[in-house]
């Protein structure tokens, strides 16, 4: 069997947009892969191999004339690095600790504008490495199935969970927009009952007195989204989620979660969630008809899923 290594650094989301190729890819070749947490974790199960990119070693593919032995990695016979190496330094470095290896350097991400997903040119990138992956099949099946089909059925879930956050403060409504959606949803007839919990990530910390401050604490509870095991514990108990273009938005996806994800600054052709139950809304005024948009898309995927 092939033995293969994948680097591909970045953020949550970024990483997830992997997992359609090298579930395509399981059983297929033996898969060494090389990233940073929190997305780390998601692809262990699909790989034979998890390497985090911070560990000791590492570094040196980043060095000009590194030394030491070389990268704390096994033997492979082919290797996919996802970088920006207009320098050719990254590439020089794997050919000199992998002599043996045929070595694959690919920009990061689809040019700007260019017309097809970030999970589809992952995974062309890694068929004209010679792996035997399918693009347009493995987003058919992520599209259809998801990704995590163990998730607990959504019968009887009673939670709305809303994540105003994102990477990127540019492709955020404000403040003020989530606190108005929590209440017209406090006020719809078919979410009578349904507890709302507020997802906020490192970089929403500052906001957490003002959603305290303007949110009916009674109906609404605020839990961090970088404790991982309370972020799935979360998403599985939801009857719908609710985010911008970001990483746990497209967690949720995959997840077979009833998803709405507003897209503000973000190409929707590139980085449209993957999953069975989505629904995109673009907008960039954060207004009631936004907010109309929004809860009516909810009760349209909600009732369709239950």
């Amino acid at each position: 069997m092939e033995r293969v290594l994948i680097i591909r650094p970045g953020a949550l989301g970024d990483t997830l947009m992997l997992l359609p190729a090298l579930s395509d890819l399981g059983g297929k070749a033996a898969v060494t892969f090389v990233g940073r947490r929190p997305g780390l974790d998601f692809i262990r199960p699909h790989v034979d191999r998890a390497m985090d990119l911070e560990a000791s070693g590492w570094h040196r593919l980043f060095m000009d004339l590194p030394a030491g032995e070389g990268l704390p990695v096994p033997d492979v016979d082919t290797v996919a690095a996802f970088f920006s190496d207009e320098d050719g330094m990254i590439r020089r470095n794997l050919e000199r600790f992998m002599p043996h290896a045929e070595i694959h350097v690919f920009r990061s991400f689809p040019l700007e504008g260019e017309n097809i997903h970030v999970a589809e040119y992952l995974a062309r990138c890694l068929e004209l490495a010679g792996l035997p992956v399918n693009p347009a099949r493995s987003l058919a099946v992520v599209r259809n199935e998801g990704l995590f089909q163990d998730r607990p059925p959504p019968e009887g879930k009673k939670r709305i969970v809303l994540h105003p956050g994102s990477g990127s403060t540019k492709k955020n409504h404000p403040p003020v927009f989530w606190v108005d959606v929590a209440t017209r949803f406090s006020h719809d007839a078919m979410f009578k009952g349904f507890k709302r919990v507020l997802l906020l990530g490192p970089a929403e910390e500052s906001l957490h007195a003002y959603f305290v401050k303007n949110l009916r604490s009674g109906d609404t509870e605020i839990l961090p989204s970088w404790d991982m095991d309370l972020l799935l514990r979360t998403l599985d108990g939801a009857a719908l989620y609710l985010g911008h273009d970001s990483g746990v938005t497209h967690l949720s996806a995959l997840r077979c979660v009833p998803t709405v994800a507003l897209f503000r600054n973000s190409d929707l052709a590139q980085w449209a969630p993957l999953g069975p139950f989505v629904r995109v809304i673009e907008g960039r005024d954060p207004g009631p008809e936004l907010i109309e948009g929004i809860v009516g898309a909810s009760k349209e995927l909600v009732g369709s899923v239950c």
